[in-house]
Parts: C-alpha cells; structure tokens; sequence
C-alpha cells in the first residue's frame, strides 16, 4: 500500500511541477513578449513572403509618364511625356466603346493613352467587351459568357450608338490580339481593365507581354479584382499592377456618388448581404494590406471619392491615382488644374490635347 501511495504522490508532485512551470513560463511569456507580438510578427512575416514588389520608378515613368503633380502646364509639358488624358474604352461617346475604330480615334485626336476592357467568351476566346450583357451595345439579348465568339462576332456595337449613322456597316467586337496589335502601332499606351473574375485569364495576359514585349513599357493591367491582378504579377513582377476601386463594387451594379449608389447586384437577401460584407472587408484592406501585397503602382479611383487629401495618402504611399470617368469640362478641369492627376474620358472632343 505504501508503495501505492508513494507512486500517486510522484504523479501529483510531477502534476504540481508541470502545473507551476507552465504558469511561470506562460506568464513570463505574456507580460514580457505578448501575443500581441508575436501575432504581428506572423503577419509582418506572411505578408514579406507573398508580397509583389512593385515596379521601379524608371517603370512607371516610361508607361505614365511624368507625374502631373510634377510636370509643367501647357502645350509639350516641358518637354517631358506626361499622360494627363486615357480615353475610357476608347472613348464611347464620340465612337463605338471598346471598338478597333474608337481607338484609332484617340490617336487621330492626339490622346496618347486607351483603356479597354477584357473579358471570355464561351469558348474561351479573349474579346474587348465591358458589360456581362451584349444588350446595352446591340439591342440584342445574350450573355457574353454563355456565347460564342462565332455569335458574337456578328453583331454590331455600333447598334445602339447615338452617332451610328456614321459608322457604315456597323462596327464589330474587337479581339484581344488585334486590339493589342493595333495599340501598339499607334504608340498608345493601354489599360487592360480585366473584368473576368476566373483565373484562366492569367496565363492569356502573360502570353500577350511575352508575344509583346514593349507591353513591359506602354501596360497597365487593372481589375476590381484584386486577386487576378495578384496572381499576374506574381507570375511576372515586370508588369505594372493597378486597381480600380469604387464603393459597394460587390453589392451593387453601378455607382455614382452621394447621389445614387446604384441597383443591388443580387435580389436574394443573403447573396445581398455577403456582398455587402465584402464591400466592408475590401474597403478596409485595401488602403491597409492589398495594395502593399499586390504592389501595385496606380489606383483607379471613381471621381467622386477622389480629394486632394485621398491623392496625398496614395501618394505618400509611392502610388499614383486617377480619376474615372471626368467628361464634364468643368470637372476635367478640376481633375487636371486643381488636383494634378490624369484621368479617364468617355469624349475626346473638347480635349486640348497635343
């Protein structure tokens, strides 16, 4: 019996100790290196290994030019390339958006930069289209995903267009692969909005740099998707990264300001409601984590939530922003005089351009 006992004593007293020392040490750790450190140190660590550097200053320099903030006014910006003007798809108002025609537009009026935007067709093939819908442009219904480029090929996006008499034959969708040859012809500079969300655009993207390589020079890649531009230029740290950002993106189709945030993107509660929450939780990483994690070198921001201390912020973060989408003449002004940055237009025809 006695030995019984002295073996559950042992085990007690080894339970005593351990019970002890772990308390000790526990408490030590707390108050001396707190969890508080060592969390952050986790994520200072995570975010060193799957951050993107950003492209060098000569880089940006070459696709953006000469910072505005910095470049002198007038006719030649002293002498330096400085982009003041994008023309937003092309300029949609004066010509079919998106078009082959709309680009030659912007160079025949003197702008040195276009945006366009990618997307798939059904069968994978890479087009120059902005909405999910083919009606707003052709008067036709369709899906751009749900249809090929057979049948998309054969309508006209001029159907619509205010000024479609003066397009004889209409006007049809352009491909990646001509849009980029035709860009680059002309010395613009380009905007790759990517509105796909699937991750099967990559490798597309990557092979029109290496088909191109001045693209390296005259390229921004930009989405409202952070991940695909992410996983870009994970793949090639050379091409230069953009965001485009506007409030409730997730939540809803359209935004325009304090005066109207536009239809719900889902009529189901729950849907709705998760959208919402990424609204928030992209709204707070994105000034916080994403745009150091992607590296990007530009942001695109909606005009209306652009102030003179938001551009001090972005720039005090080495990131450079413009403005989408100025049209009216006095905003252009505000954006070009007042605030010093480029910005996008839909109209090229009250531009002074050089």
């Amino acid at each position: 019996m006695s030995f019984i006992n002295l073996i559950l004593n042992s085990a007690l007293l080894w339970m005593y100790t351990e019970t002890t020392w772990y308390v000790i040490i526990t408490t030590i750790l707390y108050f001396s290196l707190p969890w508080l450190f060592w969390g952050t140190l986790g994520i200072l660590v995570a975010l060193w290994f799957i951050k993107n550097q950003p492209v060098d200053e000569k880089t940006v320099n070459q696709v953006l030019g000469v910072d505005p903030f910095n470049c002198e006014d007038g006719p030649g910006h002293g002498g330096e390339y400085c982009m003041r003007v994008v023309a937003h798809r092309g300029g949609g108002y004066d010509y079919p958006e998106n078009s082959l025609s709309a680009f030659r537009n912007s160079k025949e009026k003197g702008c040195s930069a276009v945006e366009f935007d990618l997307a798939f067709t059904k069968d994978h093939i890479p087009i120059i289209f902005h909405d999910e819908t083919v009606e707003r442009l052709t008067g036709r219904p369709g899906v751009v995903k749900e249809m090929t480029w057979d049948e998309l090929n054969k309508l006209d996006i001029s159907f619509n267009h205010p000024l479609k008499e003066k397009f004889n034959g209409g006007e049809r969708i352009a491909l990646f692969s001509d849009t980029i040859e035709q860009c680059l012809s002309h010395d613009l500079r380009v905007f790759i909005d990517i509105k796909e969300t699937s991750l099967d655009i990559v490798p597309v993207v990557l092979d029109a740099y290496q088909r191109h390589p001045e693209l390296y020079k005259k390229a921004v890649v930009t989405s409202f998707h952070p991940l695909v531009i992410y996983m870009i230029r994970r793949r090639d740290p050379n091409v230069m990264g953009s965001l485009s950002y506007r409030p409730k993106i997730f939540s809803t189709i359209s935004y325009e300001g304090l005066t109207d945030s536009g239809p719900p993107r889902y009529s189901n509660p729950i849907r709705h409601s998760v959208a919402r929450l990424l609204d928030t939780l992209n709204d707070w990483a994105l000034t916080r984590f994403t745009h150091y994690v992607i590296g990007i070198s530009v942001i695109l921001l909606h005009k209306d939530i652009i102030s003179p201390r938001t551009i001090g912020e972005w720039r005090n973060r080495g990131i450079r922003v413009i403005a989408w989408s100025v049209n009216l003449p006095s905003e252009k002004l505000h954006f070009s005089k007042i605030l010093k940055i480029a910005y996008l237009t839909d109209t090229l025809l009250a531009e002074r351009l050089p």
